[in-house]
């Protein structure tokens, strides 16, 4: 192919890519907004109209042209696509109206938000944070809670969550679908009182842990995806952390428990562009250039920890950052005090009881010099049958068994975790460990 003839494909490319990240930067505030006027009843239609934008702009933009703004074009997309939605409902001309604003998006996003801080008891006023807050109501099971919330907000599939929580595909669909069917019924429930019309200030206390939960789920989903050929969706991660801080920030959720998430996912995100090569290749904590590490993340980490400390109880979420901070601390990887990591890591698997935390604690232990004990206890993990299909458990036997000098072993566990779902460079990665290892 001659090269002027590559320069449009490399063109279109750049579009789409473009148009992924701001697609899925855009879709929660998006989103929220149009539940915000549409009611939680309607939260269906707000994700189908908000996607019909998305395929909109992929089948215009390639060819004619990115626009000015972007975000307002989505925007402007997907209202008229509520439009005419509800209009072949027959709903009335005065509520259609209130989708419209003629004075463009930016004030139409301000008179979204001020509608919906008027309605919030407590006046959160991030349309993404409240739109969390939305979908995770008590009438519905915290698991269920998290799942509806990583599809509306963040626009995960089945696929994926069921990739995070370690279950089958179906199952999540049919369980979204269920939880979706509960929402409307518990707004068609209510008498004189709308969900819209809340939280109060109580409820958003209440909500608060599942909440906090939610932002930590959806950036690991984006720290480390477990398909497809990136090794991070870093807009995903950092749309997380922005949700953390502000949690963290705003009077009505701030607490011991979101300066400690901050804090976590501040130490994490400050190792972006470490854990990547040119290439795109994974590069392991242990190889990282330290000095491209994210300072100003990384005292602001330190800040959010310190801020933490406030309250009387410990979460998962104070060990976690604590685990991440002793990183940040360390000027390199045989610095690391691996023996304080593993004292912390012990005391987040008694508090968790997670195999998958329990999975880390034995690498920690590794690395503290007991290898030998850490492999036993590694392998005693394997009666957890939700670990037989998660690639770092495996990479993690591999890992030891080549600190134990038994790399025939180590090539076996390698290629089970091979057969487990994982990114294409987390995979390419493996292949490498693994051709290391025979």
């Amino acid at each position: 192919m001659r090269e002027q003839d590559q320069e449009p494909e490399l063109a279109l490319d750049a579009i789409h890519r473009q148009l992924e990240r701001l697609a899925r930067r855009e879709r929660g505030r998006l989103v929220a907004l149009l539940v915000s006027k549409l009611g939680p009843t309607r939260l269906e239609m707000a994700e189908d109209v908000v996607q019909d934008a998305i395929i909109a702009a992929m089948a215009s933009w390639p060819y004619k042209g990115m626009p000015d703004n972007p975000g307002g074009w989505l925007n402007r997309v997907a209202r008229n696509k509520a439009y005419d939605r509800l209009r072949k409902e027959g709903r009335e001309q005065p509520w259609l109206d209130e989708l419209e604003h003629p004075s463009g998006i930016d004030q139409q996003d301000k008179a979204g938000d001020d509608a919906i801080g008027q309605v919030f008891g407590a006046r959160i006023t991030d349309p993404e944070l409240k739109l969390i807050f939305l979908c995770c109501q008590p009438d519905i099971t915290p698991e269920d809670q998290l799942m509806l919330t990583l599809k509306v907000v963040s626009g995960f599939t089945a696929k994926d969550i069921g990739a995070l929580f370690l279950k089958k595909d179906a199952a999540v669909g049919q369980r979204l679908a269920r939880v979706k069917r509960k929402l409307r019924s518990l707004e068609a429930a209510q008498t004189g009182r709308s969900i819209t019309d809340g939280p109060s200030r109580f409820e958003v206390k209440e909500r608060l842990p599942i909440v906090l939960k939610v932002i930590y789920l959806m950036f690991s989903l984006g720290y480390a995806p477990r398909r497809g050929d990136r090794l991070m969706l870093r807009d995903v991660a950092e749309e997380a952390l922005r949700l953390a801080l502000a949690s963290a920030d705003a009077r009505e959720t701030a607490s011991a428990e979101a300066s400690a998430l901050a804090a976590l996912l501040a130490f994490q995100a400050s190792r972006f562009d470490a854990r990547v090569d040119a290439a795109g290749a994974l590069v392991l904590l242990r190889d990282q250039n330290r000095v491209l590490w994210n300072r100003d993340l990384i005292n602001s980490g330190f800040s959010y920890l310190q801020a933490a400390q406030s309250g009387s109880k410990v979460s998962r979420y104070h060990l976690e950052a604590a685990i991440a901070a002793s990183h940040a601390a360390a000027p390199d990887f045989a610095a690391t005090n691996w023996q304080q990591v593993l004292d912390v890591y012990t005391r987040l698997e008694a508090m968790t009881g997670s195999p998958v935390v329990a999975v880390n604690a034995c690498v920690a232990e590794a690395f503290a010099g007991a290898p030998e004990a850490a492999f036993l206890k590694l392998e005693s993990l394997a009666k957890h049958k939700r670990l037989l299909d998660y690639a770092p458990y495996h990479i993690a036997r591999g890992e030891l068994l080549r600190m134990l000098k038994r790399p025939i072993d180590a090539a076996v566990c390698f290629k089970k975790a091979l057969e487990c779902d994982a990114s294409t460079p987390v995979l390419a990665h493996l292949k490498g460990r693994l051709a290391a290892s025979v």
